[in-house]
């Protein structure tokens, strides 16, 4: 890896972390001002983490097919893994790993810790969910496309917390398949359809 390379990679992780920071920083005043509690599920922490592995891993696989489709959407997202590929694309394991834990631990403590239980507290659950899984897809918005399949994700994260009141579980969920999903991005482009080099970074 060039000096180049090392500053740009640098460069990624700090904004990535920082916008995470962010999110964390907001969900803890959140907790904080407004006396909301998340849920963790620790009664059944086998289950939670069960749960999100099961998920991730489900979630993933139709990713994959969607992103490997002939189709509008199989294209769309191709055309973003491209780019997003060449910008990751000299992460190694260990700092995918950050980036897939802080994101899961951060975004959900944000979203579906506080965001969705705090709105559906002056208003209705469902309207919490669907308020909290807009706002989650607007501030992941790449295309309409993204926008859509990011929102589809937040609702499902968002519902499964909903039912199942364990954070673990959705945070688990997050993580893992950030984890798989960067982790193939970057080190095996080829599995979703893309030109790059397999695995060789």
């Amino acid at each position: 890896m060039t000096d180049k390379a090392e500053v740009s990679t640098r460069q990624i992780l700090t904004a990535a972390l920082a916008v995470q920071a962010v999110a964390l920083a907001i969900a803890v005043a959140g907790f904080h001002f407004t006396g909301i509690a998340a849920s963790w599920g620790v009664d059944a922490v086998f289950m939670a983490i069960a749960l999100g592995v099961a998920g991730a891993l489900a979630s993933y696989w139709i990713g994959r097919a969607i992103t490997r489709s002939n189709t509008s959407a199989g294209n769309t997202l191709r055309n973003h893994c491209e780019k997003l590929h060449r910008v990751f694309c000299h992460l190694n394991w260990w700092q995918i790993g950050v980036l897939a834990v802080t994101a899961g631990v951060c975004e959900e403590l944000l979203f579906r810790g506080f965001l969705q239980p705090w709105i559906a507290s002056f208003s209705t659950p469902l309207v919490g969910l669907l308020v909290a899984s807009v706002v989650f897809g607007l501030l992941h918005y790449a295309s309409s496309i993204y926008f859509l399949i990011t929102a589809v994700m937040g609702l499902i994260l968002g519902a499964v917390y909903w039912l199942s009141e364990s954070l673990l579980t959705v945070i688990v969920w997050h993580g893992v398949y950030d984890l798989i999903a960067l982790g193939v991005l970057v080190k095996f482009p080829r599995v979703l359809g893309l030109n790059g080099p397999a695995g060789k970074h």
